[in-house]
């Protein structure tokens, strides 16, 4: 038998205990480089070919234990704590809605529409535990035009439904401007960790290819998502390599920019909603109404609240972006206590599963998300107790709205997949990114 014969055979014997057949490739690489390097040491010592072979082989160990440890130390990993308050959450949510349902009399839907949504939302949190994250990078591109290219099309041609134009009619509706904040960052992550930035150049393309989606987001009013859309490329910068200075200065320019441009452009009725927010009794009747109402319920709902289906006709959007005041309102302080409380446990484990990563294009993908998913859940609480301006912001999980939740799905499902991949790193994937 040959040399390469015998090493293909042992190695095949390793490779056969490993599940994960994306391993094998690296695996066989690898452990070929130490039997042919050992080899050539045991032949200059002195030894024959064939007995340099036997050697070199038993160096290495039985391939039957050998491959059992690699299966061990490759095999994906599954952050079961994240899944498991994703089901508390997902799970309260559903019961939120039957109690609006059982609370108003047209409020049917609610339940059903809620259902479909998780449906749905886990047919793809599931397909995506099973795709490979890396896959996506190389349309990374192509994902930012074309998303950019729709928010064009729905700014120029948009289908207003309950008062918001965020909706494209393409046979169907498609509500762009809920998902285009997360398409985004998904698409910014898979091109800037290709990126070299060491070079003052990719600053300014980074800054570029925020400030045109940011740009067609900020006049066509849908501020939030701007708001969203600038925290998560902050984010994906920070996260980068780019010189901390660099990275200062541009933060610095950024700001600079945005603030005169909101100073010399904001319409007066967006002033009311600040001075609302910071004056809520100057206009307890007008713009300062909804937060007034928002603080009297958390004051009269008690540690325990009114109990489930209990109605709530002073506020509008309780199933949507005031669904916290209706948690607290129906199931008391203490819930919406705990509410905040498993968002802040959530937050600890990933942040906790994303410093374990060690593929760029991982990091900056979770660290991106992270960002879209949080704060609009501390968003939607905080500013329900007059902490933050009230604003269009659903609370993931539980607020009703299915291209919102399916997009929650998308989020946690991707951010789950790069954890439970981090040991999962081919040769290919471990290379520097090509000097662009």
């Amino acid at each position: 038998m040959s040399q390469q014969q015998r090493l293909n055979e042992y190695i095949q014997q390793v490779c056969r205990q490993i599940r994960n057949k994306e391993m094998h490739a690296s695996i066989s690489q690898e452990l070929r480089g130490h039997l042919e390097d050992k080899i050539e040491d045991y032949q200059a010592s002195g030894l024959t070919l064939e007995s340099a072979i036997d050697k070199a082989i038993a160096d290495m160990g039985d391939p039957i234990q050998i491959g059992k440890h690699l299966h061990q130390a490759h095999k994906p990993r599954m952050e079961w704590s994240v899944v498991a308050l994703v089901a508390m959450l997902i799970g309260f949510g559903l019961l939120v809605m039957y109690s609006l349902s059982q609370s108003q009399t047209d409020a049917g839907h609610l339940f059903t529409n809620k259902v479909v949504g998780i449906l749905l939302g886990l047919a793809l949190f599931i397909a995506l535990l099973f795709f490979d994250y890396r896959k996506l990078q190389p349309y990374s591109l192509y994902l930012y035009l074309g998303i950019v290219l729709c928010m064009l099309l729905t700014n120029l041609f948009a289908t207003t439904i309950n008062g918001r134009p965020m909706y494209l009619n393409i046979g169907f509706l498609l509500n762009v401007y809920g998902m285009c904040s997360v398409l985004l960052i998904l698409s910014m992550a898979g091109m800037f960790a290709k990126w070299n930035w060491e070079k003052l150049t990719t600053l300014f393309r980074a800054a570029l290819t925020f400030l045109v989606p940011f740009a067609i987001l900020f006049v066509s009013h849908h501020t939030f998502e701007a708001i969203l859309l600038l925290a998560g490329f902050l984010v994906l910068v920070a996260v980068s390599p780019a010189p901390r200075r660099m990275v200062w200065k541009l933060f610095g320019v950024l700001f600079l920019t945005i603030a005169g441009t909101v100073f010399l452009t904001i319409k007066p009725y967006k002033l009311d909603r600040l001075y609302s927010f910071l004056d809520p009794h100057a206009d307890p009747n007008g713009s300062g109404y909804i937060l007034l109402q928002s603080l009297k319920t958390l004051q009269e709902a008690g540690l325990w609240g009114h109990g489930f289906g209990a109605s709530l006709s002073r506020l509008p959007g309780t199933e949507a972006d005031l669904v916290f005041a209706y948690i607290v309102h129906s199931f008391g302080l203490v819930t919406g206590a705990a509410i905040l409380l498993l968002g802040i446990i959530l937050l600890v484990r990933l942040l906790r599963a994303v410093r374990l990563v060690r593929d760029r294009y991982g990091v900056m993908l979770m660290s991106g998300l992270m960002t879209l998913f949080f704060i609009p859940y501390f968003w939607s609480i905080l500013m329900t107790a007059g902490f933050l301006p009230i604003m269009s912001v659903n609370l993931p999980f539980i607020s009703y709205g299915n291209t919102s939740f399916i997009m929650q799905m998308l989020l946690i499902g991707l951010v789950l997949n790069v954890y439970s991949r981090k040991d999962i790193q081919p040769i290919e994937a471990s290379k520097p990114p090509a000097q662009t």
